[in-house]
């Protein structure tokens, strides 16, 4: 018989913005999914109401919750979702409380990630006030700690700092603000999608999203807009291209092994997308790494899981399985 899967996602009005809208439609994909498939299946909106939840879930007799919410106070109390569910006994799909919590915070990731000797583009903060000269006159990107989905990053978030005194106001601002600021790695960009089996992880076909016609004093990056915005130049300009997995076998070999390194630092979730900028030297840099990435079938996930040979089913499939492997296999 199978099991009875609750779609547990971010509560979300008609005014809300394109990022959160899509949310709905995630759900109403994947729920087609598991039904074509078999599964009994129930929605719930997350309102941020813990306790109710708890409730919620000791009443509903689940055997999996499919992870969806993707905004708590930004990302940052993200890993309380799993969280209940393990002190609960249910499974959960995607990244455990652990996974969550660390890469929700891109600070937190990125000290982690150095600790491990993962390469990752160098920041700045009071914290290493005597690296700061090598920042000045140099491109640096700032984007929000604790937000995904490109939420904050647009063209202004790239800038320079041409004196000491405009870098401490930069940096003031992004400590009051919650903003990372780090090095600009002015070159490719690349994602890998990873998916876990029986606890067996696979790196799916790396996508490069090319910046077509870019003007040169445009940001060759993947921004809210070029995410989003279907009228802007930025989204009718950035394509994704699987063409890299066919005449790159050595870079390739290195994204797969660096995004395999960070998904067990980070955990080892069910399904992640760890993204790369690699500089004109061919030096690769971990951005982040995305733990429950969207799985829409307009997303950049199902899109390496399509190169890959799995139907849309197939993959949502796999991730149920793998929630009810895991559960099955630490309790």
């Amino acid at each position: 018989m199978k099991s009875k899967v609750l779609l547990l996602h971010d509560a979300v009005d008609s005014s809300a913005p394109l990022d959160e809208l899509d949310t709905l439609e995630q759900v109403n994909q994947i729920e087609g999914a598991l039904q074509r498939l078999g599964y009994h299946t129930q929605c719930k909106a997350f309102t941020g109401d813990v306790l109710a939840l708890e409730h919620y879930l000791l009443q509903s007799g689940v055997d999996v919750v499919f992870n969806l919410v993707e905004t708590y106070h930004g990302s940052q109390f993200l890993h309380l979702i799993p969280l209940l569910c393990e002190q609960l006994g249910i499974a959960v799909t995607g990244g455990n409380s652990e996974a969550l919590f660390l890469t929700s915070d891109k600070l937190l990731a990125k000290r982690l990630m150095v600790l491990a000797d993962i390469p990752t583009p160098a920041w700045i903060s009071y914290e290493n006030r005597e690296n700061w000269n090598r920042f000045l006159q140099k491109k640096m990107i700032c984007k929000p700690r604790r937000e995904e989905a490109s939420v904050g990053i647009d063209d202004g978030s790239v800038l320079v700092c041409e004196t000491l005194t405009a870098l401490e106001s930069l940096v003031a601002h992004a400590h009051k603000h919650h903003v990372i600021i780090e090095e600009f790695i002015d070159g490719r960009e690349c994602n890998v999608s990873l998916l876990v089996q029986e606890g067996q992880v696979q790196a799916m076909p790396i996508a490069e999203m090319l910046f077509i016609d870019f003007p040169p004093d445009k940001p060759k990056i993947v921004g809210y807009e070029a995410k989003w915005t279907e009228s802007s130049f930025a989204y009718q300009h950035t394509q994704r291209s699987f063409a890299i997995n066919t005449f790159e076998k050595e870079l390739i070999q290195q994204l797969n092994t660096i995004a395999i390194d960070c998904w067990r630092l980070f955990g080892q979730p069910s399904y992640a997308r760890v993204d790369f900028r690699i500089d004109r030297a061919k030096n690769v840099h971990v951005l982040e790494i995305n733990v429950n990435p969207c799985i829409a079938l307009d997303s950049g996930f199902v899109a390496a899981g399509f190169e890959k040979g799995y139907s849309y089913d197939s993959m949502v499939e796999s991730i149920v399985k793998e929630a009810l492997y895991a559960h099955a296999k630490f309790t």
